[in-house]
C-alpha cells in the first residue's frame, strides 16, 4: 500500500483533521476528519510502518485485542484505497 499525498494531521478540540497535499504540487487537494486511532494509524503509514508495526501500536496504547487492532488498521488502509488516497 502506498499513499498517494502527503497528509498533515492537526488535533481540532477531541477530533484529528487530515489534510493531504498532493505529493508532486504540494496543493491542498483533500480535508477530511479522523478520531484518535485514525489519526494514529495515518501518521504510522506516513513513517512507513507496516501492518503488524501498527497493530503492535495500538495493542500498546488501547485495550484491544489483536484481532480487534488488526481488523481496524485493515478497515482504514481499505478506507483509504476505496476513496483514492492511497493504492
Amino acid at each position: 500500500m502506498k499513499l498517494k499525498y502527503e497528509f498533515s494531521i492537526q488535533e481540532v478540540a477531541d477530533m484529528f483533521v487530515a489534510v493531504a497535499k498532493n505529493l508532486e504540487t504540494q496543493t491542498v487537494e483533500k480535508v477530511f476528519n479522523l478520531n484518535e486511532t485514525g489519526a494514529i494509524i495515518l501518521q504510522a503509514l506516513q513513517d512507513g510502518k507496516d501492518v503488524s508495526d501498527i497493530v503492535a501500536l495500538l495493542l500498546s496504547k488501547y485495550d484491544v485485542n489483536q484481532q480487534q487492532a488488526t481488523d481496524e488498521v485493515n478497515a482504514f488502509i481499505t478506507m483509504l484505497i476505496e476513496n483514492g488516497w492511497a493504492e
